[in-house]
């Protein structure tokens, strides 16, 4: 067993005790096609990587820039009497509210589609187990946030824990009550892809919804 796929197992175990999640480590897709290893959450809202992120994230790595906790407006769970109720707290970054994105940015798509949601923010449970995690591990951890789309949320050791095979998070983003999903396989050819591109529609609300 490599290294990397050593490290990528205890990071998932660490983060399962943290959280209600459980992961499965992978290293092919469904049809057998091999990719870098991964760990993904049952739901595929975290990801785990040892050595790379996500293509699509690649794919967009200009628009990320390093943020901290201080810049994410607490959103308290509450109910529609204004009493205070039980539940996930989130985190959302402000300077997103209603972006305008195509959607072919986040998922892998032979024709796209613009979208838009009004908010985006990231479990608060999700995103302070992963700093903790990373940071134990590796001494430093850093946030980064896509300032254009409503991309997961990227956890990685700081400057001087960027060890070989060390593991980094995504969290993804939520809006408006869904799960504003990005591809978050570490690989993902189109031919695989192209058997999901119907239900991606249904992960973003469309720009002339109003």
């Amino acid at each position: 067993m490599g290294e990397g796929l050593l490290e990528l197992k205890r990071a998932a175990a660490e983060v399962e005790r943290l959280l209600p999640h459980r992961f499965e480590i992978i290293t092919a897709l469904a049809d057998g096609t091999p990719i870098p290893a991964e760990a993904l959450s049952e739901d595929h809202t975290i990801g785990l990587y040892a050595g790379t992120i996500p293509r699509k994230m690649r794919d967009a790595a200009a628009g990320f820039q390093e943020v901290e906790i201080g810049d994410f407006l607490p959103q308290r769970p509450g109910r529609a009497d204004g009493e205070s109720a039980s539940g996930e707290w989130h985190l959302e970054y402000p300077p997103l509210r209603g972006v305008r994105f195509r959607a072919e940015r986040l998922q892998y798509l032979e024709e796209g589609w613009w979208a838009v949601t009004g908010e985006v923010k990231y479990p608060a449970s999700a995103v302070l187990a992963l700093l903790y995690v990373t940071k134990q591990r590796y001494g430093s951890a850093q946030m980064l946030v896509n300032t254009e789309l409503p991309m997961p949320l990227w956890i990685r050791p700081g400057a001087g824990g960027k060890a070989a095979g060390a593991v980094e998070a995504v969290v993804q983003a939520r809006g408006e009550g869904r799960v504003l999903f990005t591809n978050i396989h570490s690989e993902c050819p189109m031919e695989y892809a192209r058997q999901f591109a119907e239900a991606a529609r249904g992960y973003y609300r469309l720009a002339d919804e109003g």
